[in-house]
């Protein structure tokens, strides 16, 4: 459950950052740019916070997932209320959806992650390897 929480988290923390740039490349309105800018970038350090943590052999952060899941909600959710064109809206509901599901991926990994998710990498590590 750990690794898959982790990889789950950077990918997500990946998706975040394309939601950032993705205004540079395409034109968008200038609310939707700045939209995807901070909400964006606050998911970005929210997600790749809880990547972090996870992979360092502690719980995900409650609060770092809970900004991710309501970031990607609002990224989701921006271009319908700002400007519904494709291929910002197509591009801006698969990014939301993405990042959601890494906040709720970290929340659940910290309830369901169970004793695995309270070592550190280097205790699983040993502890595979039988020492």
């Amino acid at each position: 459950m750990v690794d898959t929480t982790k990889w789950f988290l950077l990918g997500a923390t990946l998706v975040s950052i394309f939601a950032i740039v993705v205004s540079a490349i395409i034109p968008v309105a200038y609310q939707q740019a700045l939209v995807n800018l901070l909400v964006g970038e606050l998911a970005a350090i929210a997600l790749a916070h809880s990547a972090y943590r996870v992979s360092s052999g502690k719980q995900a952060s409650s609060t770092a997932a809970a900004i991710a899941v309501v970031s990607g909600i609002i990224l989701f959710l921006s271009p319908i209320f700002i400007e519904p064109v494709d291929p910002i809206l197509s591009i801006m509901f698969a990014a939301g959806a993405v990042i959601t599901l890494g906040g709720l991926v970290g929340i659940l990994g910290r309830f369901l992650g169970g004793e695995e998710g309270r070592r550190t990498g280097a205790e699983r590590i040993s502890g595979r390897a039988g020492n």
